[in-house]
């Protein structure tokens, strides 16, 4: 996974998967054309967090997010964002890197890097395995206890969101597809 190379250290992490009735390039489509206003949960837990109602497709929310696309190939997207995400004004406490150096380079140790991936596997003509992981490394200890207590507070609600984005491309793929 490309994920591996921009975040091989992490001390948080989470994994989501779906099985999708589509070939891959419908899936990877499907992924591309996904819009996080479509789930039912992506609104409230959005602006609950002071992040706003999301907008576009889910690159144009994450880039209007700050978030910056480390890779995009046909096996996969990585995007990523750093900053303080447990502080009461998120938004305001992101760094947004303008480029994939930018981020690498950081060395904050108030603040952590989150990564996420969504990867595309053939696992026949028709079928496609579409994983998303989400990875978090802090950079100091100060860093690291402020985001296990907001990671034990917000990880359910961030699978949740996960699940949801990946049921709705399985939708709109399989849509495609019939």
């Amino acid at each position: 996974m490309l994920l591996d190379s921009f975040l091989p250290t992490y001390e948080f992490s989470e994994r989501h998967e779906a099985v999708v009735r589509a070939a891959r390039d419908v899936a990877r489509r499907a992924a591309e054309e996904w819009e996080p206003r479509e789930s039912w949960l992506w609104r409230p837990l959005l602006i609950a967090r002071g992040l706003g109602a999301p907008r576009g497709t889910m690159r144009q929310w994450a880039e209007s997010m700050g978030f910056v696309c480390l890779a995009d190939t046909p096996d996969e997207i990585v995007y990523a964002q750093a900053g303080r995400f447990w502080s009461l004004r998120e938004r305001a406490a992101l760094v947004s890197p303008k480029s994939a150096e930018e981020l690498l380079a950081l060395d904050d140790p108030r603040a952590a890097v989150a990564a996420m991936s969504i990867a595309f596997e053939s696992i026949a003509p028709d079928r496609t395995r579409i994983v998303t992981e989400t990875r978090v490394h802090a950079l100091g200890p100060h860093a690291r206890r402020r985001f296990r207590v907001y990671w034990l507070l917000i990880r359910p609600f961030s699978g949740l969101l996960r699940r949801s984005m990946l049921a709705g491309i399985k939708k709109r793929a399989e849509s495609a597809v019939s």
